[in-house]
């Protein structure tokens, strides 16, 4: 993992090739009040703003015409996320909606910024 323009990066975990240059684009707080909804768990997916997204994602979602599919790297094929814009897919809580473009933190690498690392 890198740190470009202190922007956190994130690199396919098979190939460490960049899938994104910026994790601002994310969402990375809850997106419902309810405390009982743990739906929305950013320790397994990191789910992207739909009218942020990278340029790659964007031709993936609109050659499968905005449905569903799998998001794989663009380097080694290997699948880093996934996209469904069909189902809409709630909160356990049912007061959200989820984004509905992730990566599975388990397939992809984030880094995390200097200086977080310094202040442990």
């Amino acid at each position: 993992m890198e740190l470009r323009n202190n922007s956190v990066v994130i690199k396919c975990h098979k190939c460490r090739h960049v899938l994104l240059n910026d994790l601002n684009i994310a969402h990375n707080k809850q997106l419902c009040d309810s405390k009982g909804c743990d739906n929305f768990d950013v320790k397994k997916f990191i789910y992207l703003h739909e009218d942020k997204i990278p340029s790659w994602i964007k031709r993936k979602v609109e050659n499968e015409q905005w449905t569903k599919g799998k998001l794989h790297c663009e380097n080694c094929g290997c699948k880093v996320g996934s996209f469904d814009f069909i189902s809409g897919r709630k909160c356990d809580c049912g007061m959200a909606v989820l984004p509905p473009i992730h990566f599975v933190t388990s397939q992809v690498d984030i880094a995390l910024p200097l200086i977080h690392l310094l202040n442990k």
